[in-house]
């Protein structure tokens, strides 16, 4: 049994809570996994579940396609990328972020695509659009001839494009 951080007795027991996000103009609820102390009371939600509950968030206004400075903010704190980072990802200065985000100019729909695919694509645990940003930032060279092999092509032009694989950073033989 579980003991208690502020009380130290083992009444802990494990709940469910309803919490609120507000982010954008909107109000997310979900249900999360919490622990509730049943001699002092004190409810704990682990910071883990917290972050999942934002990243959720971050999914919503991703495929919602908000293109607010809000939104742009968000979506890019969810994903964690500092604004050097994301400047760096969409090859512009770390001002255009800034005034993105301040509201000074409108958000870029180019850069709001390519940080939603970015959002998108942590949540399902593929990074394809990374992969294919980190691509054109150092493309590498071919061959004059390149020789395929159609054996499972399509499992292997997959691979080609995973995040520091050998088939991303070696350039084909001819």
């Amino acid at each position: 049994m579980k003991t208690c951080s502020r009380c130290q007795k083992t009444r802990v027991v494990q709940i469910t809570l309803d919490d609120n996000l507000d982010a954008c103009g909107h109000t997310f609820t979900a249900q999360l996994p919490a622990e509730r102390c049943g001699a002092c009371g004190l409810v704990v939600i682990h910071g883990e579940n917290v972050r999942k509950f934002e990243q959720r968030v971050a999914v919503e206004i991703a495929k919602a396609g908000l293109r607010s400075k809000e939104a742009f903010r968000y979506l890019r704190t969810a994903s964690k990328f500092s604004v050097e980072e994301l400047a760096s990802l969409l090859d512009v200065s770390p001002e255009f972020i800034g005034y993105w985000e301040s509201g000074d100019w409108p958000v870029d729909p180019r850069a709001n695509s390519v940080l939603i695919s970015l959002v998108l694509g942590q949540f399902d645990g593929k990074q394809s659009a990374l992969d294919c940003l980190s691509v054109l930032r150092e493309p590498r060279t071919l061959t004059r001839k390149v020789r395929l092999h159609i054996h499972d092509a399509m499992a292997q032009a997959a691979k080609a494009l995973q995040f520091g694989s050998a088939a991303r950073t070696a350039p084909a033989l001819a």
